[in-house]
């Protein structure tokens, strides 16, 4: 009688539905079918479409920003007609320039499928805003500024939102920002500031 055990069968994995696995569509940038309806109508805006991690993002120019969302939205084959999430990435030290990653998160309700779209901009630059396209885009535009900084031009009311009207001591998530502010803080219950490590980085003038 042989030593060797007989290994049962692995069964076949059970075929998924795309919208059970956070389809983002095929991850080769010439088949997406919304990689090639951008590049075909915006030549110019277009510069790159990167799949990672089977994530599809696409690289446009800032000033085209808002006119590409829009024909992701509005498009009949593609109808990215939600928008998920707004942020930014401040790639200080990872890159000479642009400063800043703008990053729209869409999603196709109709078609189940996601899709990534950033812009580059640098310190000083503005952002057309999303708003007009989305209502949602509105608070997380405010936050974007708030934290990094970043202009929406043409936003209704752009102005903080996660930190006073008269905070005057820069935006927190920018990489430069000191750990513990440029002011000392008397914690709750104490009497003088937390110790901390000072940086070389002088504090924004107001």
């Amino acid at each position: 009688m042989s030593d060797e055990r007989q290994q049962a069968p692995v069964p076949a994995a059970r075929p998924r539905e795309p919208w059970q696995t956070g389809y983002w569509g095929p991850t080769n940038p010439d088949e997406h079918p919304a990689v090639i309806a951008v590049r075909e109508r915006f030549p110019e805006a277009f510069e790159e479409a990167v799949d990672f991690r089977d994530e599809m993002t696409i690289r446009v120019k800032r000033e085209a920003l808002r006119e590409v969302v829009a024909f992701l939205r509005d498009h009949p084959e593609l109808r990215y007609n939600h928008l998920t999430d707004l942020t930014a990435v401040d790639m200080l030290d990872l890159r000479d320039e642009p400063r800043f990653d703008v990053v729209v998160q869409l999603y196709s309700i109709p078609r189940r499928q996601r899709l990534r779209v950033k812009c580059g901009v640098n310190d000083g630059e503005t952002v057309p805003s999303l708003v007009p396209l989305f209502a949602g885009a509105n608070w997380l535009e405010r936050e974007c500024y708030d934290m990094f900084g970043i202009v929406f031009e043409g936003h209704p009311d752009l102005r903080r939102i996660l930190l006073p009207d008269d905070w005057d001591e820069g935006h927190p998530l920018r990489k430069d920002y000191p750990l513990r502010g440029y002011r000392d803080y008397v914690q709750p219950g104490f009497e003088r500031p937390a110790p901390r490590v000072r940086g070389s980085l002088p504090r924004p003038r107001p």
